[in-house]
């Protein structure tokens, strides 16, 4: 059976991070469509509403990514798992994209803001329907499973995750991640076959090489700001794929690449 890497026959690869999000609002339809052409395939996270549905969402919280803060029946600390799928549906995920303009993409004139304008109010979307629209444009995924720890979703966010995959039949264009390391061995008890990928930020697992053995994995995904030349070598030369994130000047992306790096996360895809 085909694996999410027997696709790709070469290095250099693009990782659209939560889709085109220099461009558009991270995480939507919108940012995802955006990425399109641009990338071998597209990362995002999921979590979970009160209610258990499995949603795209990257915080925890609400407030940097939606008009929670404005809208009545939301309140501080506006944690995700506080609300079910349908009190998220109501609320705005993208207007605040053209105020902040996080990347500078506005002002710098790459994006019109009339362009955005014109757009469709983005709404937050299931797993089932991020899954459904990249089998649908043939698009490899790269899903983080948020780290659910002290939610009633700690235990069920790998099995409800993985049953979406099997629902959409997905099996094959699914790389699972996730900072919770408990997650990534469960994947492997329950999903085997699965490829799955240790997520790391500040420091590296003593004993990495190691680590990544015992814990049945071949990727790698870590912070740009702890990869050296000598690590990319010798976990590749251990058969480990290294995969680097946020990766956003094409000098980086060339230094990365230059290490032996797999592919690299991107907010910028142009």
């Amino acid at each position: 059976m085909m694996g999410f890497w027997d696709r790709f026959s070469a290095a250099g690869l693009i990782a659209a991070h939560r889709g085109y999000r220099a461009v558009r609002a991270e995480n939507t339809l919108s940012a995802f469509e955006a990425s399109l052409g641009k990338c071998d395939f597209i990362e995002l996270d999921v979590g979970f509403s009160k209610d258990g549905v499995p949603v795209i969402v990257h915080d925890d919280t609400l407030e940097r990514t939606s008009d929670a803060v404005r809208r009545e029946g939301f309140y501080p600390p506006y944690a995700v798992v506080d609300y079910t799928y349908a009190a998220l549906l109501q609320l705005d995920f993208s207007s605040w994209f053209a105020v902040q303009d996080p990347f500078g993409a506005i002002a710098s004139g790459s994006v019109d803001r009339a362009v955005l304008a014109a757009l469709p109010i983005q709404h937050i979307m299931t797993l089932t329907e991020a899954l459904s629209f990249c089998k649908q444009h043939q698009v490899p995924v790269n899903i983080e499973i948020k780290d659910m720890s002290n939610t009633s979703f700690d235990t069920f966010a790998v099995p409800k995750t993985l049953a979406v995959i099997e629902e959409t039949g997905m099996e094959t264009e699914v790389l699972l991640s996730s900072f919770n390391h408990r997650y990534i061995a469960q994947v492997g008890l329950l999903a085997p076959s699965m490829e799955r990928a240790v997520l790391q930020e500040h420091a590296h697992p003593d004993m990495l090489v190691s680590y990544l053995a015992d814990m049945g994995v071949r990727c790698y995904h870590c912070n740009v700001e702890i990869v050296t030349e000598a690590l990319v070598r010798e976990l590749n030369a251990a058969g480990v794929i290294v995969n680097v994130y946020t990766v956003n000047t094409p000098e980086e992306k060339a230094r990365m690449f230059s290490y032996g790096v797999k592919s690299v996360f991107t907010d910028f895809l142009a």
